[in-house]
């Protein structure tokens, strides 16, 4: 058997590259790697690691440490168990878990929301307004990371959050000295004017399909299809650029509003 025969292989040759495992049986790399996945499901008390780098090793594991592995050098035979306690539900220790502390994943959730599709940067954040970045930076800061990861994670998005606070607070200082200052009693409105950019483009999407731009998933959805009934172009009197454009709105409200 195939497996059999590739374990065998990678048993007897500790690092053996990816690509020479390829070639010597005739197996592209989206293949080698489903073969990888059979040898992992099949190994009892021990797992198999593969890296660009360092090639392919069978790794003994105890359930009872980090289930991680972590490369110690050839003279050392390749990959080890990481040595520390698990403390997850992943099996890994603080350094390894891919595990999120839930209130950074709602944050994660809330960013996602503001800043829309794609990873967030200092730019995007610079566009959502001194006064909701300072929100956000307050929300995140009392945030406890669990893991290695949430800690990177949290990092991050303080490091961005910072630079766009930086950034926003240059512009007022600048609008300032050229003389452009707003009266106190509109200082306030001013810093907080400046809304999601994604969230204000839906305005016209809620608008195709007359409905308010607070409108919930079921309303919206229930206004496509309205909508679809009267103008698809398979009725009588239905109007094609008409139907492509409900289409259009719903899709892009669903898409930055993450309700896919």
């Amino acid at each position: 058997m195939l497996t059999q025969r590739i374990l065998r292989i990678i048993e007897e040759n500790p690092g053996m590259s990816g690509e020479r495992l390829s070639e010597l049986f005739q197996l592209s790399s989206y293949r080698l790697h489903r073969v990888f996945r059979h040898i992992e499901r099949d190994l009892s008390g021990r797992t198999l690691v593969h890296s660009q780098e360092h090639g392919v090793w069978i790794v003994g594991v105890d359930p009872a440490q980090c289930t991680a592995t972590e490369w110690a050098g050839p003279s050392k035979r390749g990959y080890r168990q990481c040595l520390n306690s698990p403390e997850f539900n992943d099996g890994r220790c603080y350094e390894h878990s891919q595990c999120e502390n839930p209130e950074m994943i709602a944050f994660a959730r809330r960013v996602a929301y503001l800043t829309g599709p794609g990873r967030p940067s200092a730019m995007t954040f610079s566009q959502l307004g001194l006064t909701l970045v300072e929100e956000l930076v307050a929300a995140l800061a009392p945030l406890d990371p669990w893991t290695r990861k949430d800690y990177a994670n949290k990092r991050r998005l303080l490091t961005m959050l910072a630079a766009a606070q930086r950034v926003l607070e240059q512009r007022l200082r600048m609008r300032g000295e050229r003389g452009q200052g707003l009266p106190p009693e509109f200082e306030r409105r001013h810093r907080a004017s400046s809304i999601n950019p994604f969230e204000f483009s839906l305005k016209k999407h809620f608008a195709v399909l007359e409905v308010s731009s607070d409108a919930t998933r079921a309303e919206v959805v229930r206004a496509w299809r309205h909508l679809a009934r009267i103008h698809h172009p398979d009725r009588e009197g239905g109007d094609e650029d008409k139907m492509k454009a409900i289409n259009l709105a719903k899709d892009r409200i669903f898409r930055i509003r993450r309700w896919d």
